[in-house]
């Protein structure tokens, strides 16, 4: 009897904790869903502001099911046969789509390396002026938001059919190429082949490996020679002068850590690692190869252009410079060599983030053309995009390029480095298909930002009446700009707060003066402040100094 009634009691306590967590669970979700839809609402103004498709026709989707059932068997003996070669992929843990994968050895008897970049054949599936073709010039390029991806294909094709997820077969492009001992590009060539990739290894589990992290270690001990191959050759791209010369800002970047509510919880700085170096070094020497290989054989192509800087803002630039004491050599036209000794000054500078940001505010945006102008950033005459067919629509162009020229090389109908051949595309074409990216890429950046801005907003309303320090950023006659310190926000103190004294803004010097005390702000300078409002409207972060 006694038993019976411990029973009865036991019941109706896990009857009651059952009802409670069943109620709390409707309250969570209630509240998850309330704000997944006021999460769903801020890409959907982002897509209806920079009018930007993000649904598929019935005539995309039936495409789709064509394209996956395409029998590519017959591929297997016309391309290389490359299954068995370690190739693997390296991204970040949340990466959606997986264009790339990589694998170096050093070439017997020498002090010289092979790498090979093997890059998804997307040009074999979507062929040019297809329904498929159409959409993706339409979009340009994939838009990466927090948490949700806008592609530039279905997501049947991007994350699964196309990328090259570890142990599937997969048809790519490779650009084989052959580094010298410092890493110096020395000879490459371009074939089709199929590759499986070995394993996807995030940036943050290759490091452990080239660390020796024992469990990680024994689960890739298959491929472990490939990997320490990988760090190999890592260490010689890093020293490698070519590559030092690229105005590569590597700072750490934000990143949003969201909770279950689809809200930031907090921002962090994420950290570049080694393995970030290696995977960069590898698609801009793939790039460059690509570019120099169409321009070796006479063919109309699309270019990645940057244009030198002018002369007005180089001025401008120094200027700032002249605040911390540091000098641009260079003259009127500083060259790379210029600007890569003054970055390498700005090392564990507490203000080095704002000269970066006024580096880049001097240089003009990157571009899509059919004409060659050469890229500053780079230092590069010749430069294109090869390396991301899945996300822009400037690479895909240059596959169907690079492989036309494949096609004819197999032919042998070539004679003093001319071919007798009909090119892809006409100038004409190309033109147009120039300035939709680059309008495309400009779009994709505006929405990114506009998302980011109204999402750093929300986050930012916990943080009102909180204290901070930071470092003045940018000066007008209405007040200063102040970076709050690991948050990537910024914030105005308007001139009125500042009660102590009148000030009156310099132009020629970009201070801030007081009328009577004789005190100054200048960019850079170190401040605590106060968050005290926020204008979500004007997309203003109100501070007061402390």
């Amino acid at each position: 009897m006694k038993i019976y009634k411990l029973n009865k009691i036991f019941n109706t306590i896990i009857l009651i904790l059952l009802k409670i967590n069943f109620i709390f669970n409707r309250i969570i979700n209630i509240k998850i869903f309330k704000n997944k839809i006021n999460f769903i609402k801020v890409y959907q103004k982002a897509l209806r502001k920079y009018n930007i498709p993000s649904k598929w026709s019935k005539n995309v989707k039936n495409e789709v099911n064509i394209i996956k059932n395409k029998d590519i068997s017959k591929e297997i003996y016309i391309r290389k046969d490359l299954r068995l070669f370690p190739f693997i992929t390296i991204d970040e843990e949340n990466s959606y789509d997986f264009d790339d994968a990589i694998y170096c050895y050093l070439i017997k008897n020498t002090l010289k390396w092979k790498l090979l970049v093997a890059i998804s054949d997307v040009s074999f599936y979507i062929k040019k002026n297809s329904i498929l073709d159409k959409e993706a010039l339409c979009r340009g390029t994939s838009i990466y938001f927090p948490l949700k991806v806008i592609p530039m294909f279905p997501e049947d094709l991007s994350t699964n059919f196309l990328s090259l997820l570890p142990n599937k077969d997969r048809l790519c492009v490779i650009c084989e190429m052959t580094l010298s001992e410092s890493g110096d590009l020395i000879k490459y060539k371009y074939y089709e082949a199929i590759i499986q990739s070995h394993a996807r290894i995030t940036y943050k589990n290759i490091i452990k490996i080239w660390n020796k992290d024992h469990f990680l270690c024994h689960k890739f001990k298959k491929i472990k020679k490939s990997l320490i191959d990988l760090n190999n050759l890592n260490n010689i791209l890093l020293k490698n002068k070519m590559l030092k010369k690229i105005i590569s800002f590597k700072n750490d970047e934000p990143y949003f850590v969201f909770n279950t509510f689809h809200m930031i919880e907090k921002i962090v700085l994420q950290k570049r690692t080694l393995a970030h170096d290696l995977v960069e070094s590898c698609m801009l020497l793939a790039n460059k190869a690509s570019a120099l290989f169409i321009h070796k054989n006479n063919t109309i192509s699309l270019f990645r252009n940057h244009a030198y800087p002018t002369y007005h803002k180089i001025k401008n630039f120094r200027k700032i410079l002249n605040k911390f004491n540091l000098r641009l050599k260079g003259g009127k036209k500083p060259i790379l060599k210029d600007y890569f000794q003054l970055l390498h000054q700005l090392r564990n500078k507490h203000f080095k983030e704002i000269i970066e940001l006024s580096l880049l505010k001097s240089t003009k945006k990157a571009f899509y053309s059919e004409k060659n102008l050469g890229h500053f950033g780079l230092a590069e005459k010749f430069y294109t995009h090869f390396t991301s067919p899945i996300r822009r629509y400037s690479d895909l162009i240059i596959h169907r390029i690079i492989k036309n020229i494949i096609y004819f090389q197999k032919k042998n109908i070539i004679q003093k480095n001319i071919f007798f051949k009909k090119n892809v595309y006409n100038l004409k074409n190309l033109k147009k298909i120039a300035e939709k990216c680059s309008i495309s890429e400009k779009k994709s950046d505006k929405a990114c930002k506009f998302v980011i801005n109204i999402l750093k907003f929300e986050f930012i309303k916990k943080k009102i009446k909180k204290k901070f320090y930071g470092i003045v950023s940018h000066i007008t006659k209405f007040g200063l700009f102040v970076r709050i310190n690991n948050l990537c926000i910024n914030g105005l103190v308007h001139v009125s707060t500042l009660k102590d004294d009148y000030y009156y803004y310099n132009k020629n010097t970009m201070i801030l003066h007081g009328k009577y005390s004789k005190k100054k702000f200048f960019i850079g300078d170190q401040v605590y402040v106060k968050l005290i409002s926020i204008d979500p409207r004007k997309q203003i972060i109100y501070l007061n100094l402390i």
